[in-house]
């Protein structure tokens, strides 16, 4: 059993690697560069290496390519999908899938291939729980593929679809396995006729292990078993070994049963298969307990999720935000007419000019009332984003420190001194980024004009610099390389809030070390034009759009919707440096990256 484990990498039913692993390819499949290719790349996927993974994926895509063999050349990009779904690293699955489908579309063009983006979706979607999202896929990979040289494999995306729903819907479960069934009984000719069906109804096992059908349990699987022999492929179905795993929990082998589960390759399966065995057995809080260390592996879709979610809720915003733009101009057109009109009939009656002032006054009112609702609609706006930027935040470091915790406190971890040192550090950092945020989002709300103003001293510009330098995040110093320069005297004072000067500086540091992978940040101080003291930080990074810079100052602003942060340390600072008397702008004419210049007065009053 435990061979044939390993010879099964990804239990998760990835169809499209079936279809091109199995239809009729081009001469390409049968040349021994593409036989020597595609056994490395088998061989790569069982090795815990990313680098050499994709190094060996790619070099047969190459081979592939040249060849114009599109079946080989996909091939190479599910193994990559498969082995970042086998670690369940969710979210280096999702880019790997959405390369792919820029491939298909835009690169090498292919409409028998282009059923594998759904069905990948579908796999992604399956492996963190959003079980709707899957089926959907699916569906869509079906209807794609109909028509196509795979057409006579649809079969396995149905054993996918029976896949999705096994633990929520046995039922549904059992109605695709044997759509399953009946669409590979229609084609015994295939070589692969007695291979499906054994795979079948090894499924169909599983499906009744776990709803305690312990008699059909061994009818199908029986079944499987005979199919199994007469299979000549070469290859075996990948639920044959968990037949055998639910087989030795029936007869009574339960520690055996579970040791085999910990063999398992696919991290997702190892505690969906114990946690089966323990409902199998009544221990229905282990079953639990398992269920609920898979919670953990699956948080790294969760930031991909949210991020789409806001991008369809802004433009939904926007759209009522122009509508309403619409409104209010078509509003004031007709009071200006109605106005006009007024005072043309004031000229001829001269009883009317009363009317009209009590017109004005009205209006007046009106407009009062127009300026309170907006500003209340507003504010309403602004506490809707700021739920939704702060849920955000917080919830991706509050679970990292949750998990992390736990394993902390776990006695059975076997974990070594720089093992618990790395995860305390996670701990710390993610401690750190929340308080950073509060922080934040307590100078905002509490600090007013006159507030800052009174706490203004003369203050040493350089001591201020170092002290922004020294809380600045950590940055790779092999890849970026920090510069602090001076143009002025150590001594150099400014009157001025020193704490205030410190958090800008400290944002725009933490801004150029966020969007910094490479090259350099730089902060200088220079004497300024018309007696003000210029503070600029500059860095090498991605840089600022025409477009975003018209909205960078803006609360809840943010130029990347994956980077960390609620887009409120700008405006934090572009405000605090108006209450100063000062000024923060971006340097339009900086073209390597970004480049902001805080000029602050030398005196302040």
């Amino acid at each position: 059993m435990r061979k044939l484990l390993q010879n099964i990498k990804l239990v998760t039913v990835i169809v499209g690697l079936v279809m091109l692993g199995t239809a009729k390819g081009q001469t390409c499949k049968d040349s021994v560069e593409h036989a020597r290719l595609q056994r490395l790349m088998w061989e790569a996927n069982g090795v815990d290496n990313r680098k050499e993974v994709y190094r060996a994926a790619e070099a047969f895509q190459a081979h592939a390519a040249r060849e114009s063999d599109m079946e080989a050349y996909y091939n190479g990009w599910l193994r990559k999908i498969i082995y970042e779904l086998d670690l369940m690293n969710i979210y280096e699955a999702y880019k790997a899938q959405q390369g792919m489908k820029e491939d298909l579309e835009r690169v090498h063009p292919s409409k028998d291939e282009a059923f594998l983006v759904p069905n990948m979706l579908g796999q992604i979607f399956n492996q963190c729980g959003f079980t709707v999202g899957a089926i959907r896929e699916f569906e869509r990979a079906i209807d794609l593929m109909r028509g196509t040289r795979y057409e006579e494999h649809i079969n396995t995306l149905y054993l996918g679809l029976a896949h999705i729903c096994i633990s929520e819907n046995p039922k549904e479960a059992l109605k695709w396995i044997m759509e399953d069934i009946r669409e590979v009984e229609r084609h015994p000719e295939s070589e692969r006729y007695h291979r499906d069906l054994a795979n079948a109804y090894a499924f169909k096992s599983m499906v009744e292990f776990k709803m305690k059908k312990v008699d059909d349990f061994k009818v199908s699987r029986s079944l499987s078993d005979r199919y199994e022999e007469k299979n000549v492929t070469g290859s075996h179905g990948s639920f044959l070994p968990y037949t055998e795993i639910y087989g030795r929990a029936i007869q009574g082998d339960i520690e055996g049963a579970l040791a085999a589960a910990d063999s398992l390759s696919n991290k997702k399966d190892r505690y969906v298969v114990r946690s089966d065995i323990f409902k199998f057995v009544g221990d229905d809080r282990q079953a639990y307990q398992t269920l609920r260390q898979l919670m953990h592996y699956r948080d790294s879709i969760t930031g991909v999720i949210i991020a789409d979610n806001i991008e369809k809720t802004e433009a939904e915003v926007k759209a009522v935000h122009q509508k309403q733009t619409a409104t209010r101009a078509m509003n004031i057109t007709l009071i200006i007419a109605f106005l006009l009109a007024l005072l043309l009939i004031a000229a001829l009656v001269h009883n009317i000019l009363n009317r009209r002032r009590y017109q004005m006054e009205l209006i007046k009112k009106n407009k009062q009332l127009s300026i309170a609702n907006e500003r209340a609609l507003v504010a309403d706006r602004m506490k809707t984003e700021f739920i939704r930027n702060v849920s955000h935040e917080i919830r991706t470091p509050l679970n990292i420190i949750n998990g992390f915790s736990q394993i902390l406190t776990d006695t059975t971890m076997d974990m070594g001194e720089g093992e618990r040192q790395d995860i305390a550090n996670t701990i710390s950092e993610n401690t750190h980024h929340i308080t950073s945020l509060v922080n934040k989002i307590l100078a905002l709300s509490s600090e007013s004009a006159q507030d800052i103003l009174s706490k203004c001293s003369d203050t040493l510009c350089c001591d201020v610099c170092r002290q922004a330098i020294s809380n600045m995040p950590k940055y790779d110093p092999a890849r970026v390389h920090f510069m602090f320069e001076t143009g002025i005297d150590e001594q150099r004072m400014l009157h001025t809030n020193a704490d205030c000067l410190q958090r800008m500086l400290g944002c725009l540091l933490e801004n150029a070390v966020k969007f910094t992978e490479q090259g350099h940040i730089k902060l200088s101080v220079v004497e300024g034009n018309d007696h003000t003291m210029d503070f600029i930080v500059e860095d090498t990074g991605c840089g600022i759009s025409e477009e975003d810079s018209k909205h960078i100052f803006e609360r809840f602003s943010k130029g990347d919707n994956f980077k960390q942060g609620l887009g409120l340390g700008l405006a934090y600072c572009h405000e605090t440096a108006e209450k100063l008397g000062g000024s923060l702008i971006l340097d339009s004419t900086y073209r390597t990256g970004a480049r902001f210049v805080l000029s602050l007065p030398e005196g302040v009053h």
